[in-house]
Order: structure tokens, then C-alpha cells, then sequence
């Protein structure tokens, strides 16, 4: 952080999404973390499972109206620092009002990506090792892996993907990576965290076009699953998708079950871009206005 901070007591009411106090202390620690604050509030650009994300704490809704775009205003800059980065991501869990937030949003170039869910395995001693489809082997990632892993990434998520540099990131940080191998190429892959105070999270996963269809997306989440139990995951969390078919079952299939949900929006970092959108939307809501006879 670049600046002197009140730390907000485990009262603060409006999060964006829910966060352990002393999990937000961290992340407002953290070296890589820029926020700002006022009387009854904090917000933050901090880095998490190798995405940027905007995060804020508030004492009220009444504090988060007024707060919100100055607050903003002044994180902006910062996001030079950040130029490594393709968006910024934003989260909204159980958060009851949508209406006002939406167009906070709005204003600030955030856009709605979609919906999420996060698939929770509350035993994960129930796992066992796959027992992979004949002629398919399953082996830890190389680095020359990556290539092809960011091919699956971005064909299994489309519009949806997390983009090359966070899943170069997560690579790279990553204590696992595992694949599917069949005939000599990577056909499936799944990337987890570390293991932390008994929760094992599985960061993406993702089958090529051409295997689909043999569920070797459950394959590949059980390898993962039963990796994260091997080394102290006593609960498991994979974030799924519901606009992407399947992605929901594969983890039902294996014993996961819904847990909370949430709605993401991205900003691009591209200011040019988002310069672009703005000025064509003023077009578009004049000739909305006005009608074609300017």
C-alpha cells in the first residue's frame, strides 16, 4: 500500500464479496495491493490467483454511495502499475441491492462478464485416483506444456477466458499442474493452488475440442481433486461456469455441490479501448435520442 490506513472492524457491513477480516488485513498488507480509504471505508487493486481484482470494505450502503466514485477516482492512476495486466476483475457475492451498483459500474468501464458458481467437495477423503480411459496417461505439467495449456484455456472458455497472462501466471505460481496425455499431446489440464488451512482449490481446468465428449473433464478434476487431498485439502472449491456446457456436471459428477454464487465484471486496461466504448455508446444514445437526422 502507498499510504497510512484505518483497519475496518469485522462490523464493516458492504464487501463486495465476503472476506475474513483478518484475510482483508492481508491483502491491504500486501505489497502488490494499492487502496485508498475514507471515514468508514477502504478500497483496493490487489492481485489474487494471478488476476487483478477491485475489492472494497464499507461501514454502510449510505458510506458506499458517496464513497464509491471518488474513491475510484483516485485508484484509477494506479492501474499504470498494473500494466501487466489485460483487465481488471470485480466480483459482487450476495449483495442485495444491484441497481445502483450496476451503473457505478457502468461508469467506471466495468462490464458484466457472467455468472459463477463456486462447486464445493466437503470430504475430500471420499476422493480416489482416476482411473484414466485406455491409452490416455496422466502426468505432471512441464513449462513446455504452457503453449498448449493457454490453447485449451482459451478454446474450453471462450469469451469467458481468464486470458493468457493470469493462466501463465497461475502456471507459474502453481504448486500443481496437471495434464491428460494421449498419442503424445496434451488433451486436458488442470491448474491448483496451494493448499491452504485445509481448503484445496482447483484454478482452471480445461479439455481440448476434440476430446470432449468421454469425460475426461471429470477425469481431469478427479486427478486434481485427489493431488489437493494428498497434500492436506480436507475441503475442495472449483469455480464453474453455468453459461459453459457441462461445466457444472463434470464437478457434480465427482461429488461437488454448489456453494455460493457470484456475478463478475471486467474493466479492460486498454484505456484506448475503453475511450472507444464510451464515445461510441454517447453516439448510440443520440441517435436513440434524436433519431438519424443529424
Amino acid at each position: 500500500m502507498t499510504q497510512d490506513r484505518r483497519i475496518i472492524e469485522t462490523r464493516a457491513a458492504v464487501r463486495n464479496t465476503p472476506v475474513k477480516p483478518r484475510d482483508w488485513e492481508a491483502i491491504l498488507d500486501d505489497d502488490d495491493t494499492e487502496a485508498v480509504e475514507v471515514d468508514g471505508g477502504e478500497m483496493a487493486l490487489a492481485v489474487r490467483d494471478g488476476q487483478l481484482h477491485l475489492m472494497f470494505a464499507f461501514d454502510s450502503n449510505e458510506v458506499m454511495k458517496a464513497a464509491f466514485n471518488p474513491m475510484w477516482a483516485a485508484l484509477q492512476p494506479k492501474l499504470k502499475r498494473f500494466k501487466t495486466y489485460q483487465y481488471c476483475r470485480f466480483d459482487l457475492v450476495a449483495f442485495p441491492v444491484r441497481e445502483w451498483i450496476d451503473h457505478m459500474l457502468d461508469e467506471a468501464d466495468f462490464l458484466l462478464q457472467g455468472g459463477w458458481i463456486e462447486m464445493e467437495h466437503r470430504d475430500a477423503g471420499d476422493i480416489t485416483p482416476p482411473e484414466p480411459p485406455a491409452g490416455v496417461a496422466i502426468r505432471r505439467a512441464a513449462p513446455a506444456d504452457l503453449d498448449r495449456i493457454l490453447e485449451i484455456e482459451a478454446d474450453s472458455y471462450g469469451v469467458f477466458s481468464d486470458g493468457s497472462a493470469v493462466t501463465s501466471a497461475r502456471f507459474e505460481a502453481a504448486p500443481w499442474t496437471g495434464v491428460l496425455e494421449e498419442d503424445g499431446e496434451v488433451i486436458a489440464y488442470a491448474i491448483n493452488a496451494a493448499v491452504e488451512g485445509g481448503l484445496g482449490r482447483t484454478l482452471s481446468l480445461g479439455v481440448a475440442p476434440e476430446a470432449r465428449g468421454r469425460g475426461l473433464g471429470s477425469t481431469m478434476l478427479q486427478a486434481a481433486a485427489y493431488q489437493l487431498a494428498a497434500t492436506g485439502g480436507r475441503r475442495l472449491a472449483a469455480t464453474a461456469r453455468p453459461d459453459i456446457p457441462g461445466s457444472v456436471d463434470a464437478a457434480r459428477r465427482l461429488g461437488y455441490r454448489a456453494g455460493r454464487s457470484g456475478t463478475e465484471f471486467r474493466r479492460s486496461l486498454d484505456e484506448r479501448a475503453n475511450k472507444a466504448r464510451r464515445q461510441q455508446r454517447h453516439v448510440e444514445g443520440m441517435k436513440v435520442r434524436f433519431g438519424e437526422w443529424r
